[in-house]
């Protein structure tokens, strides 16, 4: 199990949890010599679930989860506020403009491109920034490779202007995903 996970950085308490869930895993296959992989499985999520339940059950846990909760809240708020600025910027760049392609990166950092309705991009590709603005418009990692890294990029999606009623037809909307993106996009992709 550890090998697996070699590249991750784990602090002194989830490197002992680990090599107890090792142990236990060990000790389950010898209980089910046959190797009755379902409920070695079943019985491993019983014990990992109940170590998790200890930890997060105490304080200094509830603590940390709220704490999570409230910076991912941050984030998603300003997510939505970068959207929003781009969607009003291509609709005042880019009035005939169907839909606004985002590239979200890793760093925070949105690259976005106004649609045709034929799927080609319209205008300028413009990037928000996601981190505080440093000396110039980007972050410094963007600054660094231009924000077009594709391995930076964690979410592809088409964004629609206007209200859900709205919306173009789902076949108009994959087929549009379909050309700025290729055969893998779904509509679920947001």
């Amino acid at each position: 199990m550890v090998e697996e996970y070699k590249e991750l950085e784990l602090d002194d308490n989830s490197k002992e949890l680990v090599i107890k869930w090792q142990r236990q895993a060990e000790a389950l296959k010898k209980r089910h010599p046959e190797w009755d992989a379902e409920k070695i499985e079943q019985e491993m999520k019983q014990f990992i679930i109940s170590d998790a339940e200890k930890v997060f059950s105490s304080k200094d846990g509830k603590a940390y989860v709220e704490e999570l909760k409230a910076l991912i809240q941050k984030a998603e708020a300003a997510r939505n506020r970068a959207i929003e600025s781009i969607m009003i910027y291509m609709g005042k760049t880019s009035p005939d403009a169907v839909a606004t392609a985002l590239f979200e990166l890793n760093c925070g950092c949105i690259r976005a491109c106004a649609v045709s309705d034929e799927g080609a991009p319209m205008g300028e590709m413009i990037m928000v920034s996601g981190r505080q603005v440093e000396e110039d418009y980007e972050c410094s990692i963007c600054e660094n490779d231009g924000g077009t890294t594709p391995e930076r990029c964690i979410n592809k999606a088409i964004v629609w202007p206007g209200e859900e009623s709205e919306l173009p037809s789902e076949e108009f909307r994959l087929a549009i995903g379909k050309k700025v993106f290729g055969d893998e996009y779904s509509l679920d992709d947001i």
